[in-house]
């Protein structure tokens, strides 16, 4: 389909490495880029935007890749609010699996805070 979107919040790894199989349309991922430290961006074909990755990675690998960068991320300071916290991450594209209009990337990873009220 062309007007695919997603958004997904969560904290573990396995749940991310499911999420991301929800682009399996996507063959290969071909490269990455990373904006002011504050997401993860993916691609499956070339893009002046991105870096080369130094192998063809599978979704599974590049879910793994992300959840790496998530471990250093910076995720701001914690939220104040009645409850408890922890790291966690937002996955996503845009309409028509594009983020932020480029039609070669097709997946971002944001750090977020998971947040538990009481």
């Amino acid at each position: 389909m062309d007007n695919f979107a997603l958004d997904i919040t969560s904290i573990e790894n396995q749940q991310l490495r499911n999420a991301f199989k929800l682009f399996s349309l996507v063959r290969d991922v071909v490269g990455y880029s990373v904006n002011d430290d504050k997401e993860i961006i993916f691609y499956h074909s070339d893009s002046p935007a991105m870096h080369k990755l130094p192998f063809k990675m599978t979704l599974e690998q590049a879910a793994d890749f992300a959840y790496g960068w998530l471990r250093q991320a910076n995720y701001g300071p914690t939220p104040d609010h009645d409850g408890d916290n922890e790291k966690g991450w937002r996955l996503y594209c845009e309409q028509w699996g594009f983020v932020h209009g480029d039609r070669n990337a097709f997946a971002a990873v944001q750090p977020i805070w998971a947040m538990y009220g009481k």
